[in-house]
This record gives C-alpha cells, structure tokens and sequence, in this order.
C-alpha cells in the first residue's frame, strides 16, 4: 500500500512539475559570477527538477541501505537468542 501511496503522490508533484514548467519559457539570465548566460527557463526548471530526482534517489537510497543493516542485525540477534 506504501507504494501505491508513494506513486500517486510522486505523479501528482511530477504532473505539477511538467505544468509549473511548461508555463514558464520566457528566457532569463543566469549569473555564475565569471560569465553569464541566458537560458528558457524551461530549461533552468527541468534541469533542477532533475538533480532535485538525483538528490533525492541518493538520499533514498542511502536510507535503505541503512534500513537493511539495522533489521538485519535485529534478525540476526534474534536468530542467536533462538539457537
């Protein structure tokens, strides 16, 4: 149910992203101190979301594996109290 859980809520933020993104093509300057450079900020949008994705899916995933070391260590422990 989690899943499910996860997958409608993760359309709905991307179905809001595609719009949000799709409503804003109007080209803006972007200033990294040395130089400038002027971009769609389509562009700029979809460009962020998708670090925003990578940020998130490393984070994720860095949980998981944490998640896995700790309940297996419980099952571990509970495995030697048995014997």
């Amino acid at each position: 149910m989690e899943k499910e859980k996860n997958l409608i809520i993760g359309s709905i933020i991307a179905l809001i992203a595609v719009i949000f993104v799709v409503l804003n093509t109007a080209p803006v300057a972007i200033n990294f101190g040395f130089f400038k450079v002027r971009l769609p900020l389509i562009v700029i949008l979809v460009v962020m979301v998708i670090i925003g994705m990578i940020i998130a899916w490393f984070f994720g995933r860095d949980k998981k594996e944490k998640d896995k070391q700790y309940f297996g260590s419980i099952l571990n422990k509970n495995k030697k109290n048995q014997e």
